[in-house]
């Protein structure tokens, strides 16, 4: 990846910072006002600046990760304590519960239920078909109004 200006890289801290708004990135980068949209445009369309956008984001987000990991291990600890406190109350210490399971992946599937019915209205011109078309269609018509 080539190096890029002070100026670029600031457009996609701002970028960042900003939740992907190019034409504010742009401006706050120091981009005149006039040409902020067709800067951010062509920065954001550079493979260079594309690159050192994703790489950014990662670093944040592992920072970020690093981070919380030590409140992670205590949200877990306090999560423990609720779901194992006798005095707490049970409602209570079943949401611990489910919590730490969704956390652990035990999530149970989310069941939905659909009742569909339709009915299919075609006009179609049947005076073409042959008597044996004809009794063939009346044969698969009949077979499916007795299994319905």
């Amino acid at each position: 990846m080539a190096d890029l200006r002070p100026q670029i890289m600031l457009f996609v801290t701002e970028y960042i910072k900003n939740g992907g708004n190019g034409t504010n990135a742009a401006i706050a980068a120091g981009y005149s006002e006039k040409s902020a949209y067709s800067q951010a445009s062509r920065l954001l369309k550079s493979v260079e600046v594309q690159q050192y956008l994703n790489n950014t984001q990662q670093s944040i987000n592992k920072d970020l990760r690093m981070m919380f990991a030590e409140d992670a291990v205590k949200a877990y600890g306090v999560l423990l304590e609720v779901m194992n406190d006798t005095l707490t109350p049970p409602k209570d210490r079943l949401v611990a519960a489910r919590d730490l399971l969704d956390r652990a992946g035990y999530k149970p599937i989310d069941r939905i239920q659909a009742d569909v019915s339709a009915t299919v209205e075609t006009k179609t011109d049947l005076s073409n078909l042959t008597k044996e078309e004809l009794a063939e269609l009346e044969h698969i018509i009949s077979k499916t109004a007795n299994t319905g």
